[in-house]
């Protein structure tokens, strides 16, 4: 008499199939991930249970923000409480082989400043890194003389550009000056650069030269604002015509770090079509950038500016907008600033709605302190800012969106 055949149990957990056996093996996986972009991660990750968890494990150490700071920092979670504290972005190569998982042996940190921030960040640098500052031709030996620990943000912020003139916006610009600081690490002289910003970080960061460099890391999340472009397709749009047409330097050294160099899009290039995602609003954090988040544990987060402000214990980055359009002869990121005294920093958008509220709340706002200030009644150390008032503003107008720019509809 025959067995009756009987159905093989399937197996229910991911380790008893093969694809457990390829995914419940760090030294297996670490192989395939590291040879993977970004995306072709995430999707994996999301394939079974077994992928999922590797993914994690490998992502968790694949992208370490301790480890890859200690290069540069003997005390990378001091420094992050001080970003947390200022606002202060690293960006440029360093966020670039953060995010790609790479290493560029000759390459130093550049570092993002908001305006009233650059003495105490180089001053932590200084006297808690040992950093030496190393001035150019045109600076004195002494960084103090130069960077005031004294800043008056109660000042009128001057709107240099005219706001109506959208197309000035893709020229270089938003940076006020450059310090250099060196010291000698393990394997060599380490160098940093601090970027003191004119308006803001993200100002002078999408300003860069092209996309593939507009990444950045806050003390909370590193930021990729195209990153189908840059780490799938590895093309660079370029959006920088400040510099001569006949300086390649740029375009040299990304071409030889493996990028292909893009002058501008084809006339074709429709919306929302990837990897640049032109001629539509952007937002920092919205779903066209790639935002990885960051261990914040034991991080120290900003306190209160003063006791007639409210908490701000956010990034300011986030509540940035702009849009990747044509200019001229190629592209350009276009955005208004949004500068104004009431606020301890400066944003930028492209919503029409936004701006003029916020216009409006600025001169409500900014003329009854300046009125106190003037009348005594008001100290400079209590002057309120209205960050956190800001953020409300921005979540209120995320879904009434009326934007600048005139866009062909064909």
């Amino acid at each position: 008499m025959s067995q009756i055949p009987t159905r093989q149990q399937q197996p229910r957990l991911a380790y008893e199939c093969a694809v457990g056996e390829l995914f419940g093996r760090a030294p297996i996986y670490d192989a395939i991930f590291s040879c993977v972009s970004p995306r072709t991660l995430v999707r994996t990750g999301h394939s079974c249970r077994a992928a999922y968890a590797a993914s994690k494990d490998f992502s968790h150490r694949a992208y370490n923000i301790h480890r890859h700071l200690s290069r540069f920092l003997s005390e990378p979670l001091n420094f992050r409480s001080l970003q947390a504290r200022t606002g202060t972005l690293i960006a440029g190569s360093n966020a670039l082989q953060f995010l790609d998982r790479t290493f560029y042996p000759e390459s130093d940190m550049d570092l993002y400043v908001h305006p009233g921030h650059v003495r105490e960040v180089l001053d932590y640098l200084v006297e808690r890194e040992g950093y030496k500052f190393k001035p150019d031709s045109t600076q004195p030996e002494d960084y103090r003389e130069i960077v005031s620990d004294e800043w008056d943000g109660t000042e009128i912020r001057d709107e240099s550009l005219d706001l109506d003139e959208l197309l000035l916006y893709y020229q270089i610009k938003g940076v006020e000056s450059v310090l250099s600081i060196e010291k000698n690490g393990p394997d060599g002289l380490l160098k940093i650069q601090l970027i003191a910003c004119e308006n803001s970080p993200f100002d002078a960061i999408i300003n860069f030269h092209s996309t593939c460099v507009m990444n950045f890391i806050a003390f909370d999340a590193a930021y990729s604002l195209y990153p189908v472009g840059t780490f799938e397709k590895r093309e660079t749009l370029s959006v920088w015509r400040a510099r001569p047409l006949h300086d390649l330097t740029v375009e040299i050294k990304y071409g030889e770090r493996g990028f292909t160099w893009l002058s501008t899009l084809s006339a074709g290039t429709s919306p929302q079509k990837p990897p640049f995602y032109a001629f539509i609003d952007r937002t920092v954090g919205d779903h066209y950038t790639w935002k990885l988040s960051l261990d914040t544990r034991g991080v120290t987060l900003r306190s209160q500016m003063n006791p007639s402000s409210s908490v701000f214990q956010c990034d300011p980055v986030i509540y940035n907008g702009w849009a990747l359009e044509r200019v001229q002869h190629g592209m350009g990121t276009v955005y208004k600033t949004i500068k104004s005294s009431v606020f301890r920093y400066n944003y930028s958008t492209t919503n029409y709605k936004l701006n003029f509220k916020l216009w409006l709340f600025a001169i409500e706002q900014g003329f009854l302190s300046r009125t106190l200030l003037e009348n005594n009644l008001l100290e400079k150390e209590s002057w309120p800012w209205f960050d956190a008032e800001l953020a409300g503003f921005w979540e209120t107008f995320k879904h009434d969106f009326l934007s600048f720019i005139q866009r062909d509809s064909a």
